[in-house]
Formats: structure tokens, C-alpha cells, sequence
């Protein structure tokens, strides 16, 4: 299954007929949306806006809407229409007070994101050791140069000399996108395989897949005692290479370099990331009001002991 870390790491190319969809649609009012006749709805039309317009023209649509504008301190209930309005203006959209489908959409990525700042889904913690017979590596994928489709990822390898084989195993957690129609952490398997041990010498080890994949092939060389571990991916095929499911995976201009490492600091960065992403989703109003404070030394106090 490694085949899927590439598809995941070429997605961007494969979405972006889905962003000129997003983009073409996104200004549409939800009457609008729905005015539209059902073939090209469902032929061209993005999920995500089908699923604003039913929000917002159901009977507990604007109760909905209400209710993901105060989440994000705007005042969603108190004053509905100013309160689209603030919204519109944060977007540095025009403030009609009429929402587009863009922006329930993404009114409610926002309204979500903010509740989905972190999570732990695995233990990752980092480890390796070997001896005479059997070796173990715990961590994380980074691929060396390149931005990973999936930097919060664990991998287990374990690998038995006299059998000739190393077993291969990562999950990763998929964060939610701008684009999807739900707003959830997914956890996937990305590999489960098998590699034939081609040297073992000492504290070094090298192996190769047992199931030859027509695109690519993923090398791992470990070695144990510089605690440096790689896997190397090279191309089985002279251009690019079209995969069983129809999606054209790019020949690599060069290997393409992996190490597990010690996952705690990147992972950690990137719930980071997703953290300050979520704070700028507040009403600017209510930013400015605490950096106000901020700007004046304000600071957080306990209640005084009776």
C-alpha cells in the first residue's frame, strides 16, 4: 500500500479541477445554487456548496448559521444580519449581509477548525535497537527537501534476520481540508508490507519490497549505530506512470529521500500551525479587543482565595 503515499503526496495536481469548481460556484447565493438544474448540479457543482444550500434553506439553516457565528464571537444571535455582515467584512468580501454559499462553507470550516486544534490519535514515541537476530524502529516519516502530505505519521518496522524479512507499518492522521464537505481528523493506513533483507552486516541493515509496485520502489537502509534511517524511492518506469486507479503519478527528478526521526517536534509544530490558523478565525473585533489588552500588560489572574 505504499503506492497510496504517493498519491497522497501528488493530490494537489488532482484537485485543482475540483478549486476551479469551488472557485466558479463559490459567489452563487443558495437559491441560486438550487435554481440550478439537478444534472449540473450534480455534474459541476461541489459538494460542499450542495451542502451549504441545503443548510441554509432548511428550516434550522439560519438557527445553524447563528449558532457557528457566535462560536466564533461573532453575535450570531443578538444581531443575525450585522453579524453576516462582520463576517462578510473579515472575508474582505462584500458586506451584503446575504451569505454565499462560499461562505456558509466556509463559515463552517472555520466554525469547525476552531474545535479541531489538536488530538491525539497514537502513542508516537521514538525507538529503535537491534541485536543479533531481530531489530525494531518506531518514529516518524519526514521526507528530506520536500513538504510531506502527511507530516503527523508513526511507522513500526521490525525486522527477524533468519526469517529474511522486515515488517513494515504506518499510520498518519489526515488533516481536514479547506475543501471537504466534512470537517473531521481521519486516521488511514497508509503501508502494511512485507521487505526481503538483501544485507545485514553488524548494526546495518538494507531491504527491498517483496511485491514489486509498477511505479516506484521503496529502499529502506538503516543503520544503528549512526541512528540514521532511511527509506530511498526510485522509478520503475522510464516517464510518468499511470496507477490502477487512473491517477498519473510524476516520474521523480531524483530519488526521493525519507528518514525516520523522532516525530515529537514536527508533529508538535504542526498542531502548532493549526492552532494559530484557528485564531485567526475569531471576529477581528474580538482579536483587537485582546491585543488591546495585551498591548497593556493585561494578563490572565486567578480568582482571589475566600
Amino acid at each position: 500500500m505504499k503506492w497510496l503515499s504517493w498519491l497522497l503526496l501528488s493530490w494537489p495536481c488532482v484537485a485543482l479541477a475540483d478549486e476551479a469548481e469551488m472557485l466558479k460556484y463559490r459567489d452563487f447565493l443558495p437559491a441560486q445554487i438550487a435554481s440550478i438544474s439537478e444534472e449540473e448540479r450534480k455534474q459541476s457543482v461541489p459538494i460542499a456548496y450542495i451542502e451549504a444550500t441545503n443548510l441554509a434553506l432548511s428550516d434550522f439553516g439560519p438557527d445553524v448559521i447563528q449558532a457557528q457565528l457566535n462560536s466564533l464571537l461573532y453575535s450570531g444571535l443578538a444581531d443575525y444580519y450585522g453579524a453576516k455582515r462582520a463576517f462578510q467584512a473579515d472575508l474582505g468580501q462584500a458586506v451584503t449581509g446575504e451569505l454565499t454559499v462560499g461562505q456558509i462553507h466556509e463559515l463552517g470550516y472555520r466554525s469547525e477548525r476552531i474545535k479541531l486544534q489538536q488530538v491525539n490519535f497514537f502513542s508516537y514515541g521514538y525507538s529503535h535497537s537491534i541485536n543479533e537476530n531481530a531489530a525494531t524502529l518506531r518514529g516518524t516519516v519526514q521526507i528530506i527537501d520536500e513538504k510531506i502530505a502527511y507530516p503527523i505519521n508513526y511507522v513500526t518496522v521490525k525486522c527477524f534476520r533468519a526469517e529474511g524479512y522486515c515488517s513494515y507499518n504506518q499510520i498518519a492522521l489526515t488533516l481536514p481540508d479547506r475543501n471537504s464537505w466534512a470537517q473531521t481528523y481521519s486516521v488511514i493506513e497508509v503501508a502494511d508490507e512485507f521487505y526481503r533483507i538483501t544485507r545485514w552486516e553488524g548494526k546495518q541493515i538494507d531491504a527491498t519490497p517483496f511485491t514489486v509496485n509498477r511505479c516506484r520502489t521503496n529502499r529502506l537502509t538503516f543503520n544503528f549505530d549512526s541512528e540514521e534511517f532511511f527509506e530511498v524511492v526510485t522509478n520503475n518506469s522510464v516517464g510518468d506512470c499511470e496507477t490502477e486507479l487512473g491517477v498519473t503519478i510524476p516520474r521523480l527528478q531524483q530519488p526521493r529521500v525519507s528518514k525516520i526521526i523522532d516525530g515529537t517536534k514536527l508533529m508538535n509544530e504542526e498542531f502548532q500551525r493549526i492552532q494559530t490558523e484557528a485564531t485567526g478565525y475569531y471576529a477581528s473585533a474580538f482579536r483587537q479587543r485582546l491585543q488591546e489588552k495585551a498591548a497593556k500588560g493585561g494578563r490572565l489572574t486567578k480568582a482571589p482565595t475566600p
